[in-house]
């Protein structure tokens, strides 16, 4: 083999090993725990590790209910799949709908409470308000 052969062949598997060293070989999954007593979403934390590069964004990707096999927590992301192996992203968990529509209104949860609590639904609400109001 000639130098400029061999010169071409180093030249080449630095390049690979550059373009290979280059991409990302895992990302993190980021999501919230919902706080059922104040209805609201932590803000996001990583709660694994997965192979491969990170997800393009997209701003489509629906809230999904993440329940982890580890604890006895509920999750909401936005994040797009690929979710983690062996989490339950199926909703059934009755938490699951009151953790996406927290995330959906962007309620996270600070010292003070809830950023963006969900308006009082009870019936009685608006005779409430309607009293509390100045005359």
């Amino acid at each position: 083999m000639t130098v400029a052969r061999q010169l071409l062949v180093v030249l080449v598997a630095a390049g690979a090993l550059w373009l290979a060293c280059s991409q990302p070989v895992s990302h993190v999954f980021i999501a919230g725990q919902y706080e059922p007593n104040q209805k609201c979403i932590t803000p996001g934390y990583a709660i694994d590790v997965l192979s491969g590069p990170p997800p393009d964004y997209d701003a489509s990707c629906d809230a999904t209910c993440v329940v982890p096999p580890f604890d006895s927590g509920v999750y909401a992301t936005g994040m797009c799949p690929p979710f983690p192996p062996g989490d339950d992203v199926s909703g059934k968990n009755p938490l699951c709908a009151l953790a996406t529509a927290a995330l959906n209104r962007h309620d996270l949860c600070l010292d003070s409470g809830p950023s963006n609590p969900f308006p009082d639904a009870s019936p009685d609400a608006g005779t409430k308000a309607a009293d509390s109001a100045p005359e």
